[in-house]
């Protein structure tokens, strides 16, 4: 019965996966109007009101925005001597009522890690691997949050001290998350790299600026050739917007379920713990609902393949 069941659900038309690439592929269009400027020589400016501040932006100097995501103005009105209440209250709603669906579904630095990994197969590390390197993300953000915190203490109390740390910080005390930020390094630093290769003739003398951002550089060569091998690396183990929104999505209304009369269990079936990007460990989730510790970003993979259609969509806080 089980092998009868999986091979129908195998033969269904992918529905899902096909209107999340549909989805995504609109949203990094629009999101990167820049390209559809230059493939249609047209002016699309108009979207600058739209797109100005999204909460899966990472990029404070990209292209297509003047502004940035919400937590890099969290970070620049802390860096200048306020509490960013309003950001961080936006995203609290955004986890708490979608959990990461903008993750899944948006984010155009995860689409491009979804491209990716069409290249170059879905290998999985392993359990203790997975588990450790998730944290990682949530040093970056906490290392953070402690240096900006005594930035933000400085200004209050020694204005002298508070202007020699971002001086010493550099492009850093403005745009906090420029090391650490795949979108970043795609949508600004390698466009600009490309750009000055050219103008340069094809020379690559100086075009990283510097020892530090030629190591960040070769840094984000290999996160991309690792998100060919590893669906989602860099959104499991070191996106800072993901390490912020799983403090607030792990208790958000939006999850999924499983529905203990269809759900065979890991020994019967385990599928859907073998095909989830996150590689969260769906069958170790309460049936009730299931957030992976705030780690599912809702791409719905595990609902599609599922052959006993016993993952549903939850509505509610308990």
């Amino acid at each position: 019965m089980s092998e009868v069941t999986t091979a129908t659900k195998n033969k269904k038309i992918p529905v899902i996966s096909i209107s999340r690439k549909i989805i995504q592929f609109l949203s990094f269009f629009v999101i990167n109007y820049a390209i559809l400027e230059w493939i249609f020589n047209a002016d699309f400016s108009i979207l600058d009101n739209y797109a100005r501040v999204l909460p899966f932006l990472h990029s404070a100097n990209s292209a297509w925005t003047q502004g940035a995501g919400l937590l890099e103005y969290s970070f620049y009105m802390i860096a200048t001597g306020r509490i960013p209440y309003l950001f961080v209250g936006i995203l609290g709603l955004l986890g708490l009522f979608s959990g990461r669906i903008f993750c899944g579904w948006v984010c155009p630095t995860g689409f491009m890690q979804d491209l990716f990994g069409g290249l170059g197969g879905d290998s999985r590390l392993s359990l203790e691997a997975d588990q450790f390197l998730k944290k990682v993300k949530s040093f970056f953000l906490i290392v953070l949050l402690f240096l900006f915190t005594l930035i933000l203490i400085f200004f209050k109390t020694d204005p002298d001290l508070h202007q020699q740390w971002l001086e010493s910080l550099g492009s850093m005390a403005y745009n906090a998350l420029e090391p650490i930020s795949m979108s970043e390094f795609l949508f600004v630093t390698l466009p600009n790299i490309i750009t000055t290769a050219v103008d340069n003739g094809g020379s690559l003398t100086g075009i990283f600026g510097g020892t530090f951002k030629t190591i960040i550089f070769v840094i984000y060569v290999l996160i991309i050739i690792a998100s060919a091998v590893y669906p989602r690396f860099y959104c499991k183990y070191m996106c800072p917007y993901a390490a912020t929104i799983k403090v607030f999505s792990n208790y958000s209304f939006l999850k999924l379920q499983r529905m203990p009369t269809r759900c065979p269990g890991r020994k019967e079936c385990g599928v859907c713990e073998q095909i989830c990007p996150m590689q969260i460990r769906i069958l170790e989730e309460p049936f009730s609902g299931f957030t992976g510790d705030g780690e599912c970003t809702l791409c719905l993979d595990c609902m599609q393949q599922c052959p006993h259609d016993a993952i549903k969509w939850k509505f509610g806080f308990n």
